[in-house]
């Protein structure tokens, strides 16, 4: 009996693990370096040194946390595993569609999440505080900072100014004056 109990607590994890992998490789790009970055308006990415990052282009807007490439419109669940269980989670239905937002809310950061077809795909990323550096840019500096990076806005926003890259924006928000106070990643098509 002693012997019995053992090999089958094997057998029953063995059977768990297999049943919840899955042929599709659904893990986030991991970006070398650990930093975040961000592609700037002649879709080369740069990191937080300003130096180009060799073979990366990019049609759209996408940000790295720690080394996680965060792309909007790619599934939430590889992303959050990646990145860690750090964080706030909420539900609440949505104002812009029929349905739930989802919010994964970390210090620096907060991914918004809205479903399709039964899974959470990336909306938005709302960058919170200065420890996050945007191709050169960061909450707390200047919307000028903002247009040295990234060049003519595309548009201006009621508090700030935002760049379109097929489909994608970014938005630098300010306080009202010139200081940038958060960043917003957003797929607009998507709600």
């Amino acid at each position: 009996m002693k012997r019995f109990i053992p090999a089958a607590a094997i057998v029953c994890a063995a059977l768990i693990f297999t049943s919840c992998s899955s042929n599709e490789d659904t893990t986030p790009e991991l970006v070398s370096g650990g930093q975040t970055t961000v592609t700037s308006a002649d879709n080369s990415t740069s990191d937080t040194s300003g130096a180009m990052a060799q073979g990366q282009t990019e049609d759209k807007y996408f940000i790295t946390y720690n080394g996680v490439k965060i792309v909007l419109g790619d599934e939430v669940a590889p992303v959050v595993k990646a990145i860690g269980k750090e964080y706030l989670y909420t539900e609440n239905p949505s104002c812009a569609y029929v349905g739930i937002d989802y919010t994964y809310d970390y210090k620096s950061f907060i991914i918004y999440a809205q479903t399709k077809d039964g899974k959470e795909f990336i909306n938005t990323v709302e960058i919170k505080d200065d420890t996050v550096d945007c191709g050169g840019v960061k909450v707390g500096q200047t919307l000028e900072d903002a247009k040295k990076v990234y060049g003519t806005p595309t548009s201006n926003a009621e508090l700030g100014i935002v760049y379109d890259k097929n489909g994608t924006e970014i938005q630098f928000i300010t306080d009202g004056t010139d200081k940038i106070v958060f960043l917003l990643y957003t797929n607009p098509s998507a709600e």
